[in-house]
């Protein structure tokens, strides 16, 4: 495995980091040889078949394009539970985790409802669904290909959601359902922040998914904050996820709008990343 590894430090230097292009070589190995991250650490080596070969070399293309690799072998992880992903939905991230973690230790009541609004591939609504399978979710999306995604991802772990297709700037099909808890990872980055990102998101992952108006970056936020007012129960939890440059002026706008016991919460990382608030 050390020369496997080797090869792909070599190849991919200056695309990604070491540590990442490390996960990488296991991900790509793993799905290529159809085993665990285990039987490849204990390998003394490793023989590919020629079909192998092909699918190694194919892959290695598109690694090299930039393609994100979750793309490429059509999974990944989150919250212990495995997700297809393409094109039609963001890669989900470790601060979605914490997120989700946040939620699953905020309400320990088995019984409850939740709405997650933007929910691309599912990972939220799934991960706590999974967790507290009593929990009466739904979820909503206005890409018909996310929510495609999500549904495949929700008959994968097994787990009942109902999925709706809507734009929550301006609903049409909402029912007048209300919910104990509302959570969002909407899209939050600015247009001016494109220069700072890498290409293998810019030209990969879906921008509807990621970005909003220089000129108006909480849109989202003031939309489904103020929709929440009207469909959370009393006492009922809005989570967001958020860009770490606003998190004072998404505390504002909630506060503003009517919400109380707002906290706004860092990630492992530092960063204002989370905000909590209550009806």
């Amino acid at each position: 495995m050390r020369n496997t590894l080797n090869y792909f430090y070599e190849k991919l230097a200056g695309i990604y980091a070491r540590n990442e292009i490390k996960s990488i070589c296991f991900m790509v190995m793993q799905n290529i040889c159809n085993c665990s991250r285990t039987d490849l650490l204990v390998a003394d080596s490793i023989n590919l078949t020629d079909e192998q070969k092909s699918r190694f070399d194919a892959l290695m293309e598109r690694l090299l394009n930039r393609e994100p690799i979750q793309y490429i072998i059509g999974s990944c992880h989150f919250f212990d539970i495995e997700l297809n992903v393409n094109n039609n939905v963001l890669i989900p991230r470790p601060e979605t985790e914490e997120l989700v973690d946040w939620i699953l230790n905020d309400n320990a009541n088995e019984v409850g409802s939740l709405f997650d609004i933007c929910t691309g591939s599912g990972c939220i609504a799934i991960s706590i669904k999974k967790t507290k399978p009593n929990f009466r979710v739904s979820a909503l999306d206005l890409s018909e290909g996310a929510i495609e995604t999500a549904q495949e991802n929700a008959r994968k772990n097994n787990c009942d959601i109902e999925f709706i297709t809507d734009d929550i700037l301006s609903p049409k099909h909402l029912a007048e359902a209300k919910h104990d808890i509302i959570v969002s990872n909407p899209p939050y980055v600015k247009e001016e922040e494109k220069a700072d990102m890498e290409a293998n998101v810019l030209e990969y992952e879906p921008a509807m998914a990621l970005f909003v108006p220089d000129e108006n970056p909480l849109l989202f936020y003031d939309a489904i904050g103020r929709y929440s007012l009207t469909h959370l129960n009393k006492g009922g939890k809005l989570y967001f996820e958020i860009n770490e440059a606003l998190g004072n002026e998404t505390v504002a706008l909630l506060e503003k709008i009517g919400f109380q016991n707002v906290t706004l919460k860092k990630d492992i990382f530092g960063k204002d990343r989370m905000v909590r608030a209550q009806l």
